[in-house]
């Protein structure tokens, strides 16, 4: 009887601890069964201690230019305005410029320009190349560029032509760290999608959103179902006895 009573006592707490373990595997799965119905590929989940789980982060940007509450950003040749991504290209920036409405981005060769709308209107390719820098002067609504040989140049719009630069008073664009509004901008950009629920239902499923512990959670709910069958076949055994 004593035997009896603690393998009853022992089926009994492991058939707890596996019911447990199959109502999440029976709704996960009823779930993930109607994945098109329910359209969970397309609904997501950006909690952030959820995203911190599975190891997601956004891009540190490469290269900031403050534009006084806006900013010109490269993240790995992918250049944005703000959270607008404007263009991509593996050059490096040389320098972003508001002027009269008008956005300029300067690379190596070339001259990127933007309206109010930040929507492109125009290339600049006749510059004065390589490009090392790009400005302004506070006393005239012209840009300047400086070359690799360090003479000054500015731009004639009405003539789309270069002339070199005799002023000697300059704003040059210049490398600046992110604000942290413009960081927690852009990372609400890069996040805002998260997880898919599809994708966050099917490692509850099959134990993937504990990573190495749910593989061998998994392993001991298999050999406690062996355990709950030996157990329950004992139990049935002793009672036709």
């Amino acid at each position: 009887m004593k035997r009896n009573a603690k393998i009853i006592s022992l089926h009994r707490y492991i058939g707890i601890v596996i019911c447990v373990f199959l109502v999440l595997l029976s709704v996960t799965g009823i779930f993930l069964n109607h994945t098109d119905d329910l359209n969970l590929d397309k609904r997501f989940i950006n909690w952030p201690w959820l995203l911190k789980h599975y190891g997601l982060a956004a891009p540190q940007p490469k290269q900031n230019f403050n534009l006084g509450q806006n900013a010109v950003t490269n993240y790995d040749g992918q250049i944005f305005y703000n959270e607008k991504l404007l263009f991509q290209n593996e050059d490096e920036i040389k320098g972003a410029v508001e002027k009269k409405d008008f956005l300029y981005i300067a690379l190596t060769n070339e001259i990127m320009v933007f309206d109010a709308t930040i929507e492109i209107i125009d290339v600049l390719e006749n510059t004065p190349a390589p490009i090392q820098l790009i400005g302004t002067n506070s006393n005239d609504d012209q840009i300047r560029i400086l070359d690799a040989n360090n003479q000054s140049w500015v731009y004639d719009e009405f003539n789309n032509a270069w002339s070199p630069d005799i002023s000697k008073v300059h704003d040059w664009s210049q490398l600046e760290v992110m604000s942290t509004t413009q960081m927690a901008r852009m990372n609400k950009y890069f996040l805002s999608k998260g997880i898919s629920l599809e994708q966050f239902l099917l490692d509850l499923h099959n134990g993937a959103v504990l990573k190495k512990v749910g593989k061998y959670l998994l392993d001991i709910i298999g050999i406690l179902t062996f355990v709950l069958s030996i157990t329950g076949i004992l139990l049935w055994s002793n009672r036709k006895r």
